[in-house]
């Protein structure tokens, strides 16, 4: 590894010590030429300003060279920026924005989210597949240790949600089984309940979960003040349920993460656009 850098340095700084080696060089061979030495070189002032001008010529051409490099270096990596501009940070922004306001703006605290793998399902939930497909060709190796070191958090919140929230389906229907009971009513027979009202209970804007969880037709059956009554009761005890108020906290984390990363990502992108597009 250290050997690998060594060369890596020298290619990346070849132009540089070329020219230095080729001063000394030249130094070297004027000198032989001329049968120099150093103590007749300093006390003559003819060959002095000979070697003088001599010199000052090579370091104006070495200036002239070395301005046709850092133009060639520039052009370069104006065109590496855009590159990565188009083929890295446009899609994972455009990704994420999509998923941020299509999906989990209108649809909050989802029980699903395809991340780093193939999509598997066909109904709607956040898939993050931008920063797999990167990952799995030579476009890794562009982008910033700042991006990547963030899109792991995000991944990293995204995961610690998911481990929370297929819990919370569960608190949800149990919830929502004993609220009923309590008040004198058979208990949902719906196997996965708590997946389809988990989400409402979650957000806690008052929906009406019972007729969410027993249907339009049966919860109309329920006199609309003992409906209204087991509502508020399924929602303070949601409001005190720890796993709930646990699972609320990571998705606002996962929340905070991917707007902090749209954020990055904006900057990247305008940072590109303002120093190589005007």
């Amino acid at each position: 590894m250290t050997k690998l850098k060594i060369i890596y340095w020298i290619e990346k700084h070849r132009t540089i010590l070329m020219i230095v080696l080729s001063l000394i060089m030249l130094s070297f061979v004027i000198m032989a030429a001329f049968n120099i030495d150093i103590t007749s070189f300093v006390n003559n002032p003819t060959i002095f300003g000979v070697l003088g001008t001599l010199l000052g010529a090579v370091i104006g051409g070495m200036f002239s060279l070395l301005g046709s490099v850092w133009i060639n270096k520039r052009q370069q990596r104006a065109l590496r920026n855009l590159k990565r501009k188009n083929v890295i940070y446009s899609p994972l922004y455009d990704e994420m924005v999509n998923i941020h306001e299509r999906i989990l703006i209108q649809y909050p605290y989802p029980e699903y989210v395809e991340i780093g793998e193939e999509s598997q399902t066909n109904f709607s939930c956040p898939r993050y597949d931008a920063w797999r497909r990167i990952k799995l060709d030579t476009r890794y190796l562009e982008v910033p240790d700042c991006l990547k070191e963030q899109l792991e958090k995000l991944e990293t919140s995204i995961r610690e949600y998911l481990v929370i929230r297929y819990r919370a389906d569960t608190e949800v229907q149990d919830i929502l089984n004993g609220v009923l009971v309590e008040n004198g009513l058979p208990a949902c027979e719906i196997v996965n309940v708590g997946t389809v009202i988990a989400r409402y209970a979650l957000d806690g804007k008052d929906a009406d979960i019972i007729r969410k969880a027993m249907g339009y037709k049966r919860s109309n059956e329920v006199d609309i003040t003992l409906k209204d009554h087991l509502n508020n009761r399924i929602y303070d005890r949601c409001n005190n349920n720890e796993i709930i108020l646990e699972t609320r906290l990571r998705y606002d984390s996962w929340i905070k993460t991917q707007e902090q990363t749209i954020e990055m990502l904006r900057i990247l992108i305008k940072r590109v656009l303002l120093q190589y597009e005007g």
